[in-house]
């Protein structure tokens, strides 16, 4: 069994804290990469984990015979430690997807029901995200859209799962944050994507009920949705820019940059740069407060033989920190805990990540974390994270994935948070 290895590189890493993971929630459905040009980025398009039954034996007709069906059990057990006391909470679900194959190539249809269930669980207050706060499960239908393709441009219409840099799954609990969504995406040539859309409702990832993106970003007294629009400039393992704009009207509107370039120096050594800006601002009514924020980013990475070590930094300016109530930010030094984007935070990284099949142990992969934030008046925090993937790629058990993570963040005056992970997903394939 590969999952000892785990457990040794697991503990040696916390007792030997070398290094860090940049935008944390990127890597809730995928192993870290082995080479820098692969790091993905709030644009990356991905495809999950893979487990889909083919249907092609029940009809000759493409809608029927290219449709999937997709199962995805997941136990996912949480123990935080705060001041608030020790929390564990272990829970069962997962999901279950239809996806038909494409009518006449132009019309496609998806549909995917998620569930979660305590398995241990407190029923008062819990704090862990992977129930409701009162310690109950639910199902919900988080997913049910229509799909029309028309030359280089597709749409998809209501409930879906977007990947924006603040709307987003941020699938690091039992189930993704889903949303009531009407999106167009194009691509034209081979470097250059377009999106644009309208979000009405979002459901979060610890709730079955969708609500107004208003709700969700703390105004229920309006109902108000949420506009976006684009565009991701070639690719990110060369020369790439990206930008997006996403307003929630009569309450606030971000906007983000992100752009690198990666340099082939030898051929088993990359060399990757990383800029990021954000602006963030209330508008119109401004039901969720008067505010502007900006964040500034600059990240480094290089790989060789397997492993990828990166350095960042992120500044905060403006009258605020960071607001993302729709998913998870995108700034470089975002980790388990901590996105270490505050009120007037200048924040440092350093990250590394390593294949172990390199050297025999196939299907391990690891990273971890340590960042550390400066804060006016003297204040600080830091963050030391580390995570522990297993995959089993071949034979009866393909597609089980084991992932252990632990988080250790202290702030200054403050009792210091522990937060331990062990997360089970399997993908059925027939």
């Amino acid at each position: 069994m590969k999952v000892l290895p785990c457990f040794l590189i697991l503990a040696l890493w916390i007792f030997v804290p070398l290094s860090a993971r940049a935008q944390e929630y990127l890597f809730d459905d995928m192993p870290p990469p082995d080479e820098a040009s692969e790091l993905p980025t709030p644009f990356t398009q991905f495809s999950g984990i893979d487990g889909k039954i083919s249907l092609d034996k029940l009809s000759p007709e493409p809608f029927i015979s290219d449709a999937a069906l997709s199962v995805q059990p997941r136990f996912y057990y949480r123990s935080v430690r705060n001041a608030l006391g020790v929390q564990d909470t272990f829970a069962g679900g997962g999901s279950m997807g239809l996806t038909t194959g494409w009518w006449r190539d132009a019309v496609q249809f998806g549909v995917t029901g998620y569930m979660t269930q305590p398995l241990v669980a407190v029923k008062e207050n819990n704090r862990s995200g992977l129930v409701e706060s009162d310690g109950s499960g639910f199902f919900t239908l988080g997913q049910a859209w229509a799909r029309v393709r028309v030359g280089p441009a597709k749409a998809t219409v209501f409930r879906q799962i977007l990947s924006l840099p603040f709307i987003n799954a941020n699938d690091a609990r039992m189930i993704p944050n889903t949303f009531e969504a009407y999106q167009v995406e194009a691509t034209l040539g081979d470097f250059v994507r377009l999106n644009a859309g309208y979000i009405t409702q979002m459901k979060a990832r610890n709730s079955p009920d969708f609500v107004s993106m208003s709700e969700a970003a703390g105004a229920p007294q309006v109902d108000r949705g949420t506009s976006f629009f684009g565009i991701m400039a070639s690719k990110e393992d060369g020369p790439y820019l990206g930008l997006e704009n996403e307003t929630t009207w009569d309450l606030f509107t971000s906007t983000y940059l992100q752009a690198g370039h990666t340099w082939q120096v030898t051929s088993g050594l990359q060399l990757r740069g990383d800029l990021q800006f954000v602006d963030q601002r209330s508008v119109g009514g401004e039901y969720v407060g008067t505010f502007d924020s900006q964040l500034y980013g600059a990240r480094v990475a290089s790989s060789y033989g397997g492993a990828v070590l990166s350095f960042s930094y992120t500044g905060v300016g403006g009258t605020s920190g960071l607001f993302s109530p729709y998913g998870a930010d995108p700034g470089f030094n975002r980790v388990m805990i901590s996105n270490f984007a505050r009120k007037s935070e200048q924040a440092i990284g350093t990250s590394l990540s390593y294949d172990f099949s390199r050297i025999g142990l196939r299907g391990v992969t690891a990273f971890a974390s340590y960042i550390y934030g400066v804060l006016p008046d003297d204040q600080w925090e830091h963050e030391f994270n580390v995570t522990c993937d297993y995959r089993i790629n071949a034979g009866l058990l393909k597609n089980v994935w084991l992932r252990l993570r632990y988080a250790h963040n202290e702030m200054s005056g403050q009792v210091p948070i522990e937060d331990f992970r062990v997360i089970l997903n399997y993908a059925v394939t027939f």
